[in-house]
């Protein structure tokens, strides 16, 4: 409700607004300019420490993110076929392979962590000893259900858990227990809720998840250890500033609780 008041001078109010209304009007398309979507390709194993550090990056910048997920050798090949993407989070191999072919400029990336290649029991089974080659093999053979990611889509613990089983000569005895699962997450929830006895992942998908418990990285002469980078992709202010929120010492902590061991 408008109550007249004889004090105020309509004309003084107008002219006032008149004389602010510039300044407004520069103060909304300052925050419109400023405000960017950041596009982001995240391999499923950064996918959990993306999760913990997207909503305060959106906090502190006011940009908004735009994050699609796929295996590190799917979006490798879609940043080589021209699509458009601002920041990827992948393997450090991958980014070598960016860079290689100019999409990443050397001084716009950083490493982020390490993450093993390892398995999973949902939280509460009894913990299997894969301490030793023989002691993983024996765990091997006495699992009911195995689940991994697809290897032929890029999915690198799936591709190298699929050599392991090789190199041990165990294909025909686990092949009728093994599923295979487009995504490592899809593998780590299916532990979580029963359907498999034993995951194989990366130690990103594994760590964060309050549900499965990670049994620990694979044993020599089977372990693999895989380097992350977080990198910029062209020239935009945006994917940079994102880039340095990525270095700093609290994104750091964020991807040493997603199950990153500091490289």
């Amino acid at each position: 409700m408008c109550v007249f008041n004889p004090e105020i001078d309509p004309m003084r109010v107008i002219q006032n607004l008149l004389f602010k209304a510039p300044a407004l009007l520069c103060l909304v398309f300052a925050t419109t300019v400023q405000a960017a979507e950041v596009r982001v390709f995240v391999a499923g194993a950064a996918k959990a420490a993306y999760d913990m550090l997207a909503p305060d990056y959106q906090r502190a910048t006011g940009n908004t993110l735009r994050a699609e997920f796929d295996t590190v050798g799917a979006l490798r090949d879609r940043v080589l076929a021209g699509a458009p993407v601002d920041v990827v989070m992948l393997s450090s191999a991958a980014v070598d392979a960016l860079a290689q072919k100019g999409f990443v400029a050397a001084p716009m990336r950083s490493d982020v962590g390490i993450v093993v290649a390892g398995l999973a029991v949902k939280r509460g089974a009894p913990v299997p000893d894969i301490s030793t080659e023989a002691a993983l093999r024996q765990t091997l053979l006495s699992a009911t259900t195995i689940s991994h990611a697809d290897g032929a889509r890029g999915a690198t613990s799936g591709l190298h858990f699929s050599k392991v089983i090789d190199a041990m000569g165990l294909r025909e005895a686990l092949a009728p227990r093994i599923t295979v699962l487009p995504f490592g997450v899809d593998v780590i929830h299916g532990v979580a809720n029963g359907t498999y006895a034993l995951g194989v992942s990366q130690s990103s998908e594994i760590v964060p998840l309050p549900d499965v418990t990670f049994v620990g990285g694979l044993p020599a002469p089977y372990s693999l250890r895989t380097v992350y980078s977080v990198a910029a992709v062209g020239s935009s202010e945006a994917g940079q500033q994102l880039l340095r929120f990525m270095q700093s010492d609290a994104a750091r902590a964020k991807f040493a609780a997603a199950g990153f061991a500091q490289p």
